[in-house]
This record gives C-alpha cells, sequence and structure tokens, in this order.
C-alpha cells in the first residue's frame, strides 16, 4: 500500500474534528474549545477537550489524546487501518489498494459507496415498519420476548414485510439502481424476467452494525406460524456473502462493545449464539455481550477480540450442541492467548430466556462462577464417562493434552497440565509424552506470550532510558525512510532489546530488502494489532525538524545507556550530560 499521509490528511481536511467527536461526546463550548465528559473513562464534571483549530482532543482526567483517527481506533476498538476506513468511508475518500490486487475502477467505487448508502436507507425504513398495523404480530412477539422499547431502538430492530418489492420499490425511487440493491444483499433479480424482488420478506430484521455505524447487511427471523416456517424455510437468513458482509469477520454487537466495556470495566467479554441473547443482555445490564453470524465462531473473531485485552466468557445453549460450540469456539480463543470461561446455563436454555424471566442476577452469578476451560472438559468426562477405567482415562488425557499445548501462555500450561494429571491420577511424565515433543515441559514447547510495552508499572529508570533511546533510533527511519541507506551498516551492527523496537527496526530491513519504503504510514498498517501501535500512533504527532540529527544522537546515546544498565554506577552525571535528547515535541505537551 503506497503512503498514507496524503490520505490521512484529506480525511481530517473532509471530517472537522469536531463533527466526529460531537457525535459521541455531548460538547459545550468555552472559548476556543469544546469540552465534554470523557468517553474513556467515568467522571462527572468535564475534562475532556476539543481543539478543532488544531484538530486535536485530549483529556485531562485520563490523559488520552490524538487526532480523528485515534478518537475513532480508540472509541470503536479498531485497528489504524481500520479506523481510518470507517473515516474514509464517511469523507469520500479512497484509499489506495494494496500492490497485487486489481484496483477497483471508478464505477465500481461508486456501487460500493452507493450500496453502504442503501444499507443506511433500508436500516432506517426497516425500523420505521415495525410501527406499521401489518408488523402487529413482530411486535408482539418482542413483547412477549420481553424486548422493550429502548432496546429496539438501541438495535434498529426492523420488519420486512410480506409485500413483494416494499423495499426494492422504495430504494429506487430514492434513486439507487437493482445492481446496486444486489451489490447490497438487498434484492434479488428474477431470472424469468429480470425484474427486482425484495430479499427479506416477512421477517424480523437485525441490522448487523459495524464500529463506526456502519451497517454492513441485516439477519431476518422468521415469526412462528408464518409462511417461512410453514414452509420449512430458514428460521434466519443472513445478508449475502460478500465485501460489504464478510460473515466470518462480524460479531452482532461489535459496535456496541467498546463503550460496554468502558460502562463496565470488570464483565468479561460474553459470546453468545444469537441475535436477541445480545440485545436481552444489553437490556439486563450486560453491555460486552456479542454473537457470530448463524456460523462457528471463527479465527478472525478471535482476533479481533485479542486485541480487546479482555478475557472471554462463553454463554452458549444449555444443550448439547451449545456444550460442542463452546468447546469448539474455546479452542479458537485459547489458540489466540485469550483467556477463555465457560458458563454453565441450565439444560435447555439460552441467556435470553433468563434475561426474559427476569433471572438477570443469576445469569451474572453463573458468569462470575465460569468454568476454567480444562475444569470444564474435565467434569463433562467425569459426568459421561467412568475416569476408573484405564482407557477412558487414556481417552480423556489424549483428548486435553492439545489444550495444554495450544496455550500462548506458558505459566497456564504448567497450571492446567499438573490439573489434568491430579484430577486423571496420571503422572506429568506420561501426560507431557502426548504433547509434541515427547517429554518437554509445555514452557518448552509452548510459545511464550508476546511483552507489552511498561509491562512494569514501575520500571527501573537507567532501563527506562535505554528503551526510549531505542525507539529513538527507530522514529527518525519512519519519519525520513531516506536516511536508511546511509545507516544501514551501523544499524545492523545494533542489537535492540526492547522489543517492539528491535521488530520494527527488522521490519524496515524486511522492506528495504524487498525494494519497498518503511514509512510511518506503512509501518502503521504493518503493525495495526500490534503492541507498537499506541507507540506509532503517537509517533504521528511529534516534530522532528532534524531527522538525521536525532538519529545519530540516538545512535551515540546507545552505548552509554547500555552501560547504565548493565553497571547502574558507571557512568557518571558528566558523562550523562553528553548527550542531549533529540526533540520529542508533541502537539498533546502544549494542549494545557
Amino acid at each position: 500500500m503506497s503512503d498514507l499521509s496524503q490520505v490521512i490528511e484529506a480525511v481530517k481536511q473532509a471530517l472537522p474534528i469536531e463533527q466526529v467527536v460531537g457525535a459521541r461526546v455531548q460538547l459545550t463550548r468555552k472559548g476556543n474549545r469544546l469540552w465534554g465528559l470523557c468517553p474513556f473513562h467515568a467522571e462527572k464534571s468535564p475534562s475532556f477537550s476539543v481543539l478543532p483549530d488544531r484538530e486535536f482532543f485530549k483529556c485531562f482526567g485520563c490523559g488520552k489524546g490524538g487526532d480523528i483517527i485515534t478518537f475513532v481506533r480508540e472509541i470503536d476498538g479498531l485497528e489504524f487501518i481500520e479506523a481510518l476506513r470507517v473515516l474514509a468511508d464517511q469523507a469520500g475518500v479512497e484509499i489506495p489498494e494494496r500492490e497485487g490486487r486489481r484496483a477497483p475502477d471508478q464505477a465500481e467505487r461508486d456501487r460500493k459507496k452507493q450500496a453502504r448508502e442503501a444499507l443506511a436507507h433500508a436500516r432506517r425504513l426497516y425500523h420505521e415498519a415495525l410501527t406499521l398495523p401489518e408488523a402487529a404480530a413482530a411486535r408482539q412477539y418482542l413483547a412477549d420476548r420481553q424486548v422493550g422499547e429502548e432496546a429496539i431502538r438501541a438495535f434498529q430492530v426492523g420488519w420486512a414485510p410480506n409485500e413483494n418489492g416494499w423495499l426494492t420499490q422504495r430504494l429506487m425511487r430514492s434513486g439507487f439502481e437493482g445492481e446496486v440493491l444486489e451489490m447490497a444483499g438487498l434484492a434479488l433479480r428474477s431470472q424469468r424476467d429480470g425484474s427486482w424482488a425484495d430479499r427479506f420478506r416477512e421477517r424480523l430484521m437485525f441490522p448487523v452494525v459495524e464500529p463506526g455505524d456502519r451497517t454492513a447487511g441485516f439477519g431476518g427471523r422468521y415469526l412462528p406460524g408464518s409462511w417461512a416456517e410453514e414452509n420449512k424455510r430458514g428460521k434466519y437468513i443472513n445478508s449475502p456473502e460478500g465485501p460489504l458482509f464478510p460473515k466470518r469477520r462480524l460479531l452482532y454487537g461489535s459496535d456496541k462493545l467498546a463503550q460496554g466495556m468502558r460502562e463496565d470495566d470488570q464483565l468479561p467479554i460474553l459470546l453468545t449464539e444469537g441475535y436477541l441473547d445480545v440485545i436481552l443482555l444489553h437490556q439486563g445490564g450486560m453491555p460486552t455481550a456479542v454473537a457470530s453470524l448463524g456460523t462457528a465462531f471463527t479465527a478472525d473473531n478471535a482476533q479481533r477480540l485479542r486485541r480487546l485485552k479482555r478475557p472471554a466468557a462463553l454463554l452458549l445453549d444449555g444443550d448439547r450442541a451449545g456444550r460442542e460450540a463452546a468447546k469448539r469456539a474455546a479452542w479458537i480463543l485459547v489458540q489466540e492467548g485469550i483467556e477463555v470461561r465457560v458458563v454453565d446455563l441450565p439444560e435447555g436454555s439460552d441467556p435470553a430466556d433468563l434475561v426474559s424471566e427476569g433471572r438477570v442476577e443469576e445469569l451474572r452469578e453463573r458468569v462470575q462462577k465460569a468454568w476454567d476451560i480444562i475444569d470444564w472438559r474435565l467434569s463433562a468426562w467425569s459426568q459421561n464417562e467412568d475416569l476408573g477405567d484405564p482407557q477412558t482415562k487414556s481417552r480423556a488425557a489424549q483428548d486435553l493434552a492439545p489444550w495444554v499445548q495450544a496455550t500462548t501462555n506458558p505459566v497456564l500450561a504448567e497450571a492446567w497440565l499438573r490439573t489434568i494429571c491430579d484430577r486423571l491420577g496420571v503422572s506429568e511424565q506420561a501426560l507431557r509424552r502426548l504433547l509434541p515433543g515427547g517429554s518437554a515441559s509445555p514452557a518448552a514447547v509452548v510459545a511464550p506470550q508476546p511483552s507489552t510495552p511498561n509491562q512494569n508499572s514501575n520500571p527501573d529508570p537507567a532501563e527506562h532510558n535505554l528503551r526510549q533511546n531505542e525507539r529513538q533510533v527507530v522514529e527518525p527511519l519512519l519519519i525520513d525512510p531516506s536516511l536508511f541507506p546511509a545507516y544501514r551498516v551501523q544499524l545492523e551492527a545494533e542489537k535492540l532489546e526492547d522489543e517492539c523496537a528491535r521488530e520494527l527496526l527488522a521490519w524496515c530491513f524486511s522492506q528495504r530488502n524487498e525494494g519497498e519504503d518503511c514509512s510511518l504510514a506503512l509501518a502503521l498498517v504493518a503493525f495495526s494489532a500490534h503492541p507498537a501501535q499506541p507507540w506509532l500512533d503517537e509517533l504521528r504527532y511529534r516534530k522532528h525538524s532534524n531527522p538525521r540529527h536525532a538519529l545519530e544522537a540516538a545512535l551515540d546515546a546507545l552505548p552509554l545507556n547500555r552501560e547504565k544498565v548493565r553497571k547502574p554506577t558507571g557512568a557518571s552525571d558528566d558523562d550523562l550530560r553528553r548527550f542531549q535528547r533529540p526533540s520529542r515535541w508533541s502537539p498533546l505537551d502544549e494542549i494545557d
């Protein structure tokens, strides 16, 4: 992907920061600033400030600050490039395609943009249709399930009338062509006469919304006793798979997840099965619920959740199918390094049932007492099999050993191994032989969990200075990639200790070896889900008047800072004064 700096500037020029932030935060003007309650932490008096002339926001309570891309990234829990795409769509700015992929022509780009607009129109029309007289049965069904008016509005639940062409005709009158509606997954073309018909009829409609309030598609549910049920059509049908509706990557309720995590900082992410489960859990004060879209939970879903750094609890139906789905989802989450537990629900019930029956407190207690995944699997074996039987014990051990191997946390792997051995009455040596590598310990065969910046809240000053120094080596290369050839030999000899700086420098070498640029914009894309992203995002606001001087000063300072770490008393204050750090000016520093 080519340099994104021009795209970023075009987006920021098209979307004033007060417009983007004002859509999420109620702002009041005082002088040249706008003030409001911070959306990133709980507060009673406003400490969140927006400076339109500088295109920045800053909270004096929690310290968060940045431009509109940072704001959308933080508030919706997105990666950098995802946040930029959301804003680019709103601004009508095209992001360059990656090399090797066919760039869409202008007509295709226009159709895609129109399809997104058609989806937004359809969402409003379906929601309004829920108030029509012919939607009385749909409203009664929601009332019977105890879904309140506020929840219906929050999730924009709607109704697709049983009238051929009801939606298509309205959207065509608004200027949308049939091909655009087909791309949006809203219309079907007749093979007989080429006419257009609605994809959804006589169904409750659940808009699937991505973070940034983009409508990706819909899920439609038939009502009990309807024509679709009598003719054995699917209880749920979704929009067709496509670039606007990548089903494997989407989670229902994900647009509300970041806000829900801020509202309840203790509640795990609740993974459920259905639309009504999510809606009723939110209604019951559990705002971190999401659901996959009628498919099994996927690795794409898990990767999206991983960067939120919040444990997950599987809240699936209390039947055999639900338990099997929980096992599959837990396996994917464990492999992605996400802490996962399983909530035990009464046989034959689902989360929506418990909420609608007024059993929210019971449900909360069940979430608090959720099973560790290995304890849950062992319990399943003991309930269904005789673990005293040697053959059963062997099968149970073979079933459980891969979980020890799958986790990315070596400490957790050791704990699980001991738990399995204690419950099954087998030796650790025997269980380890079932792991790849034979007798190796889990810590030796499991990849260590990646470290993140600032893990130690009180780092040693010398180590902190060295880490900052090493990052100052990399920063000028990202700001001015033309420096790389002149300093390549010297950089090859450097063995950086800071993980983020080391990986960024290795990436710079890889990019240059492949004849590619190593600019900051490209690094932001390449390291979107990496712990280095906050550092790189902050780097966008820095001003380096002389990157070459900054690089030389940082390289000169490395030996002394390394010596201070290895021999804390080995360097004098006079030695340290010889190094004057390069400028780290940031507009955030001046917003006071």
